[in-house]
């Protein structure tokens, strides 16, 4: 069974309802769990803020925190799942940032992602890794290592 479905399913069940932050995955995470059926009952609010600007004008992340941290960090991937999770009202806020390359941005590496999950009063945070992997298949596994670590967390 597909990671997203197996999330899905576990959201239902729990009566949770789930946000989307997304920055280098433009979409991709609430796309992945729209395509299954029934993906209505837990996902009402999405947004893609791609820039820095979006960042700050939707999410409403002071921008302060990208000169002090850099777009591509913790702290700005905490500041997008808690501000989505705040403003949609859900029970789940994830947010994501980071470089899919080809190309290195500032203060970060092609492939570095960071995430973060507003679960209950927590924010979880996670930093990988993906090295020497085309542009697609660093969108594809980052996607892939969210749905697991929201799952990890809804099952524990």
């Amino acid at each position: 069974m597909d990671i997203s479905k197996k999330v899905l399913d576990v959201l239902i069940n729990y009566d949770y309802k789930i946000a989307f932050a997304e920055s280098v995955t433009g979409g991709g995470l609430a796309y992945e769990l729209i395509k299954n059926p029934g993906a209505s009952n837990v996902i009402e609010y999405s947004v893609v803020t791609y820039s820095k600007e979006a960042k700050r004008d939707v999410l409403l992340i002071n921008e302060t925190l990208f000169d002090v941290h850099g777009i591509v960090s913790k702290v700005i991937s905490i500041e997008m799942a808690s501000q989505i999770k705040k403003l949609s009202k859900a029970d789940i806020g994830v947010g994501i940032t980071g470089n899919a390359g080809p190309t290195a941005q500032a203060n970060s590496q092609v492939g570095e992602i960071w995430f973060s999950i507003a679960y209950k009063e927590e924010v979880y945070s996670y930093h990988i890794q993906l090295r020497d992997e085309p542009r697609e298949l660093i969108l594809e596994n980052a996607i892939k290592v969210v749905y697991q670590m929201i799952y990890k967390l809804l099952t524990k």
